[in-house]
C-alpha cells in the first residue's frame, strides 16, 4: 500500500488526523496534495448544503471570511465542494489555546497577558475595518503559537451560522461571551466583539468567569442583567485603570463600550507603557494624534465616503448656525411631569379654555399615558391606534376654537385609552403566561447546541418582556418552545377549567412523558421533582423499555389551588435485557398545585 493509499481522499486533500469536531462540523488535519502543505481541513455540516441558496450563501460568506489577510488571523486557503462535501481549507496553525491557559491557571506577567489582549483587538480591528466581524470571540478560539503570536481562530465561521445557513434562526455565540445585543437579537457591531474581548480579558486576568449559572439560561440571564464581580476583588493585584477598561470593554449598553477595537486596544497600549515604561516605540505603536473635533463628529466625518464629506460638514456647520439663533431650550430642572409627548399642538396654540374642558383634556392625557405605561403603543394594539386618532381630532378642534366638540372627543376617547390599556395587560398576561409555560421545557433540555439556542430565545423573551414587546415576547417563547419539542421534551396539553378535568389530562401527559423515557419530560409535568426522585427516574428509564403508563384516580379532592388524589397506575414495559412484556400495578398519592400555566404535580409518594 502506497503512502497515499493510507488515507482517505477528498478532492486534492488527504485526510490525516482527526483535530475535533462541534456544531459546524469536523476539522482534519489534511494534506494539500497539490500545493504540498498541511492544512486544517473543516468539513460542514450537511444542513449547509441541503439547498442550492444556502450552498451559495456559504460560500458568498466564506469568500469574505478568506479575505482577510493579517498576522492575527488565521488564514482560509481554499472552499469549495468536492463529492457533495463542502469544506474549508485554513492555515493549520500549531500551539496551545488561550483556554487551557486559562484553565490550568498557568502563571503569566501581566504584561504578556496584556501583549496577547494587544494582538487580539488588533486583529479584530483589521477585520471590522472590512464589515467582517467574529461573533463568537472565546479563549478557545484564541491560539498562542510557538513564536508567541496570537492567532484568531474561527474567523468569520460564525458568521457563516448566524447567515441562517440552517434555517432555524438560531443565534450564534458562546453564552458566556455573548454580548446583549446577541441574547436580544440587536444590531451586531464592532462593540460585540469587544465586549467577547472585555469577558475574555477578565477571565485571564482573574482565572473566573465574568457571568456563570448552573444552567445555559441562567447565564443569559445574568449577562442581560447582572453585573459581573468587580475584577479587583477577584483579582486585588490588577491596577485600578485596568479594571475600568475591562468594565467599559463590558458595558451592556454597545454605544458605551469602546467605538472600536482599536481603541480599546490604544488604551491597554497605554497601561501596558505604564507598568514597562513607555519607550519610543510604545509611543509610535499607541498613535496618538490630536484633534480639534470631538470623538463622535470625527467618527462621522472620517467613516463617510469622499464624495459625502463636503455635505457631512455643510451640515455640521447648519447646525451650528441654527443653534445660535436658536431660543434656548427650558433649564434641565424645569418640570415636565414624566409624561410622553402627546400627538397635540403646543401650549401656546391652544386658546384659553373652560375649567371643565381643561379637566377633561388632563383626563384623556392620564388616560393615554396609563395605556402607554401598559405597553399599548409600543405593541400597536388597535384600540390604541383609534384613540391617538381621536386624540387628535379633539386637539385639533380645540386649536379651532370648537371646544364642544373638543369637550366630547376628550370624554370619548378615554375609554378608548382605557380599552387600549386593557388590550396590552391582556397581551401582557399572555406573554408572561407563554415564558411560565416555556421556562421548564427549556430547563429539561440536555446541554448541548439545543439546550444553548432555547435558552438564548427565552432569555430574548424575558427581555422583550421586560420592555413591553409582549407580541415580540411569545415569538422569542415559542421559538424556544419549538427548539424544546425538536429535542424531545414535550410541552404540557392544554387543561379544562374544573380541577378534576385538568388533572386527568396532566396524568395523561404524565404517562406521556413516561413512554418517551425522558427524565426532563416528566420534570415538565413534576417541576417539584427532587434530585432522589430524579435519580429513581434515571434508574427506571435504565431498567425498563417500551414503557406505557395508564393511571387511574380513585380518590380526589380539591380545595382553591391544591388537590390531592390517590392514583392506581398500571405500567406495561420490556425489560430492558430483553424478554416477554410485563406489567407493574401500584398505587400513589400525588399532590397537585395550579400555577398560572395551569396545574402541576407537586409531589408523588408511593402507596402499600
Amino acid at each position: 500500500m502506497t503512502e497515499s493509499q493510507r488515507y482517505r481522499r477528498l478532492g486534492k486533500y488527504e485526510l490525516h488526523t482527526l483535530i475535533g469536531e462541534g456544531a459546524m462540523g469536523i476539522v482534519w488535519k489534511a494534506y494539500d496534495t497539490v500545493l504540498r502543505r498541511y492544512v486544517a481541513l473543516k468539513l460542514l455540516s450537511s444542513h449547509f448544503g441541503k439547498t442550492k441558496e444556502m450552498q451559495e450563501r456559504f460560500l458568498r460568506e466564506a469568500r469574505a471570511a478568506g479575505a482577510i489577510q493579517h498576522p492575527n488571523i488565521v488564514t482560509v486557503y481554499d472552499l469549495g465542494d468536492a463529492e457533495g462535501q463542502l469544506f474549508i481549507a485554513m492555515e493549520l496553525v500549531e500551539g496551545r489555546d488561550l483556554s487551557d491557559i486559562i484553565t490550568l491557571r498557568e502563571p503569566m506577567a501581566l504584561e504578556r497577558k496584556l501583549d496577547l489582549v494587544i494582538e487580539l483587538l488588533d486583529g479584530l480591528h483589521f477585520a471590522h475595518q472590512r464589515g467582517i466581524i467574529h461573533r463568537d470571540v472565546k479563549p478557545s478560539n484564541v491560539r498562542i503559537v510557538p513564536d508567541g503570536r496570537v492567532k484568531i481562530m474561527d474567523f468569520g465561521i460564525a458568521r457563516l451560522q448566524s447567515a441562517d445557513a440552517s434555517g432555524s434562526g438560531a443565534i450564534v455565540g458562546t453564552p458566556t461571551y455573548m454580548a446583549p445585543e446577541q441574547i436580544t437579537n440587536g444590531a451586531i457591531t464592532p462593540a460585540t466583539d469587544v465586549f467577547a474581548v472585555g469577558c475574555t480579558l477578565y477571565e485571564l486576568l482573574s482565572f473566573h468567569k465574568p457571568f456563570e449559572g448552573e444552567s445555559v439560561h441562567g447565564v443569559l440571564y445574568q449577562v442581560l442583567t447582572t453585573e459581573p464581580k468587580p475584577l479587583r476583588t477577584v483579582a486585588p493585584s490588577i491596577p485600578a485603570a485596568l479594571e475600568r477598561v475591562v468594565g467599559k470593554a463590558m458595558n451592556k449598553v454597545p454605544h458605551e463600550r469602546y467605538e472600536t477595537a482599536a481603541q480599546m486596544q490604544n488604551t491597554l497600549l497605554g497601561i501596558r507603557a505604564a507598568l514597562s515604561g513607555a519607550g519610543e516605540e510604545t509611543t509610535q505603536r499607541l498613535g496618538i494624534r490630536w484633534t480639534p473635533l470631538p470623538g463622535p463628529v470625527l467618527k462621522l466625518v472620517t467613516q463617510a465616503p469622499m464624495k459625502w464629506r463636503i455635505t457631512v460638514l455643510s451640515a455640521l456647520a447648519l447646525v451650528v448656525a441654527l443653534l445660535l439663533v436658536s431660543p434656548s431650550p427650558p433649564a434641565a430642572d424645569e418640570p415636565t411631569g414624566g409624561r410622553v409627548a402627546p400627538p397635540g399642538p403646543v401650549a401656546s396654540e391652544i386658546p384659553p379654555v373652560s375649567l371643565a374642558l381643561s379637566a377633561r383634556r388632563d383626563s384623556a392625557l392620564a388616560a393615554r399615558d396609563r395605556a402607554i405605561q401598559a405597553g399599548a403603543q409600543k405593541n400597536n394594539v388597535s384600540a390604541m391606534v383609534l384613540a391617538e386618532a381621536m386624540f387628535q381630532v379633539s386637539e385639533q378642534a380645540l386649536v379651532a376654537g370648537n371646544q364642544s366638540q373638543a369637550l366630547n372627543g376628550y370624554v370619548a376617547v378615554v375609554d378608548q385609552y382605557r380599552k387600549a390599556e386593557g388590550e396590552a395587560r391582556a397581551l401582557g398576561q399572555e406573554a408572561a403566561q407563554m415564558l411560565q409555560r416555556v421556562t421548564p421545557v427549556v430547563q429539561a433540555i440536555p446541554s448541548g447546541p439545543a439546550a444553548v439556542n432555547a435558552g438564548i430565545f427565552l432569555a430574548r423573551a424575558e427581555s422583550l418582556q421586560r420592555q413591553q414587546d409582549f407580541t415580540m415576547a411569545k415569538v422569542a417563547a415559542q421559538s424556544a418552545e419549538q427548539v424544546g419539542i425538536d429535542a424531545g421534551i414535550a410541552p404540557p396539553s392544554s387543561q379544562p377549567p374544573d380541577a378534576r378535568g385538568a388533572v386527568d389530562v396532566l396524568l395523561t401527559d404524565l404517562g406521556r412523558a413516561l413512554a418517551s423515557e425522558r427524565v426532563g419530560n416528566v420534570r415538565v409535568i413534576y417541576p417539584r421533582m427532587t434530585d432522589q426522585e430524579r435519580a429513581g427516574w434515571e434508574s427506571f428509564f435504565r431498567d425498563w423499555d417500551q414503557i406505557t403508563a395508564r393511571f387511574t384516580v380513585e380518590r380526589f379532592s380539591a380545595r382553591g389551588a391544591g388537590a390531592t388524589a390517590d392514583v392506581r397506575a398500571l405500567f406495561e414495559y420490556v425489560p430492558a435485557g430483553g424478554g416477554a412484556p410485563r406489567q407493574d400495578r401500584r398505587r400513589f398519592g400525588m399532590r397537585f398545585e395550579k400555577r398560572d400555566v395551569g396545574w402541576r404535580v407537586a409531589a408523588v409518594a408511593e402507596l402499600k
